[in-house]
């Protein structure tokens, strides 16, 4: 299996042995807010969900987790979307490891993995998400453009 190790982390491919940790994740505030409610609540069919991820080739996955003791923290994606021209950029944080810089090691190791194949790259977020916003300038995205998604009022980061 392949990792991508930074100074704090390890990223790593999704696998249904992340059921616990995923069901988590797709159940915090947060990500229901600004990325949304995948309606996973059970363990059963949170492994479905990853399977069906894994089984999706426009869908890539791999969790963060601490170098130290290999907890998972969140995850770093990479989807090919059918509204975007090339894949983008995507990550979540359990919010006990927000605020840490952890989403920025693991987007920045990311996009080093995934430029050597692609040429450029996009992000999206909603246009309310300060966090994020702040995020994908630090790692030097220019916002594209600002389009309106199933109700929310979101923007288009370009990173080259």
């Amino acid at each position: 299996m392949q990792i991508l190790l930074t100074n704090r982390l390890q990223l790593r491919p999704i696998d249904t042995d992340d059921a616990e940790f995923m069901l988590k994740l797709l159940n915090c505030p947060g990500f229901i807010r600004f990325i949304g409610d995948r309606q996973v609540r059970t363990m059963e069919s949170c492994k479905a969900y990853i399977e069906n991820m894994l089984a999706n080739p426009d869908i890539t996955y791999w969790v963060i987790q601490l170098n130290q003791n290999e907890t998972p923290v969140g995850v770093v994606t990479w989807v090919k979307r059918d509204f975007l021209p090339v894949p983008d950029l995507g990550y979540a944080l359990l919010p006990e490891f927000e605020g840490n810089g952890y989403a920025f090691e693991a987007s920045k190791a990311w996009l080093t993995y995934q430029k050597k194949e692609n040429e450029s790259v996009l992000a999206i977020c909603q246009a309310d998400n300060s966090a994020s916003i702040k995020l994908l300038k630090k790692l030097a995205f220019e916002l594209e453009s600002t389009f309106e998604k199933e109700g929310h009022l979101m923007h288009r980061y370009t990173y080259q």
